[in-house]
């Protein structure tokens, strides 16, 4: 047990230890995939585990992955000749050789994996590695391939270089091709525990106990998100805006809403990270009306007697009417439907507090 606990150290990861024993085990035995799939939740530690492996495969120690020596160092900070990390770029975005695609403005902004990107893997994928025994190509949330990237993609998973591992990252793997997804070893990153990343929060970025509880439980178990928004407040205040708004809407009429789709349809960047946060508000109502439900897992703590108000004020089956509607609108948003329709319909089909 102690050595297991070690080699969980050493991959330096908060939670997720089954994929790590997992991983661990087949690299003592030489066993390891040509292909791997880690899906989850945005900001769960997709990319971190992501880049642990491409440690564990290169490092130069014997307790791999050690994240001292140089190949681990150059990897952390995306400086390693063999390890690759590609993504999606912004609509719109022409890269070229000098210049890469800005950071992503939230978790939800819609960028394109495009074919050209996946030529160029393809490319260096043909030459050997430069210093260690793999090269290491990392493609996160590979959902936003479009389909002639994916289908050029699907030539190197099937034949892939025997000096190559592919590591590819996604919201679900429902979301890839499934001649994509089954050429791949799945592993499914669960939501961690408020408690690990309260602890997580407090013992490694300092923060508060009160605020790292807080962010614990807003966070739905991504770690990821909880460290962001403890740097970046405009994180919690969007939160806040998002969450007014739904308040704001079941209180009005159906002119009223009418007129709030088309003010939100001008901020469509925004739209999927609302979505998401309305989903989760709903869910926390579900929970409270669950008759064994005492309120531990709900995410919004910071709401909860307005939570328990429209437990109160709304039927269980008006909550899953606005949970279904809202999934609904997030998957015609994704499919380039009109925003201003999509969003009127879900506002009409959600209830009112004056009703």
């Amino acid at each position: 047990m102690a050595a297991q606990e070690e080699i969980r150290a050493n991959w330096g990861l908060v939670g997720h230890a089954w994929v790590v024993d997992a991983l661990a085990r087949s690299l003592v035995a030489d066993r390891v995939a040509h292909a791997y799939l880690f899906t989850g939740p945005h900001a769960i530690g997709k990319t971190t585990l992501a880049r642990a492996l491409a440690q564990a495969l290169l490092c130069l120690a014997e307790n791999r992955p050690c994240g001292e020596c140089q190949a681990c160092r150059k990897i952390a900070r995306d400086r390693h000749p063999d390890v690759q990390v590609i993504e999606g770029v912004p609509i719109g975005f022409k890269p070229d050789e000098n210049s890469l695609p800005p950071p992503r403005a939230n978790d939800w902004e819609r960028r394109i994996l495009k074919i050209d990107q996946i030529r160029a893997i393809q490319h260096n994928v043909s030459l050997a590695p430069f210093e260690g025994r793999w090269q290491v190509i990392i493609l996160r949330r590979f959902e936003e391939a479009n389909e002639e990237a994916a289908n050029a993609f699907l030539k190197t998973l099937e034949e892939p270089p025997r000096h190559t591992r592919l590591i590819l990252t996604a919201r679900d793997a429902s979301l890839l091709l499934p001649t994509i997804s089954s050429r791949c070893q799945i592993f499914a990153l669960r939501p961690l525990t408020p408690a690990q990343v309260e602890t997580a929060l407090i013992e490694r970025w300092g923060v508060e106990p009160a605020q790292a509880r807080l962010l614990a439980h807003v966070s739905g178990g991504r770690l990821g998100w909880a460290v962001r928004a403890h740097a970046n407040p405009a994180l919690m205040e969007s939160r806040r805006r998002h969450l007014a708004t739904l308040n704001d809407a079941l209180n009005e009429g159906r002119a009223e809403r009418l007129s709030r789709a088309v003010e939100l349809a001008k901020t469509p960047d925004e739209l999927l990270e609302m979505l998401d946060l309305w989903l989760g508000w709903w869910r926390d109502v579900l929970l409270i009306q669950t008759p064994t439900g005492d309120g531990a897992r709900v995410t919004n703590v910071d709401h909860t007697d307005a939570l328990r108000a429209h437990a109160a004020q709304f039927s269980v089956a008006q909550v899953h009417r606005a949970l279904k509607a809202i999934r609904e609108t997030s998957r015609y948003l994704t499919q380039n439907i009109n925003a201003r329709l999509a969003l009127q319909v879900l506002l009409l089909n959600l209830p009112g507090l004056g009703s």
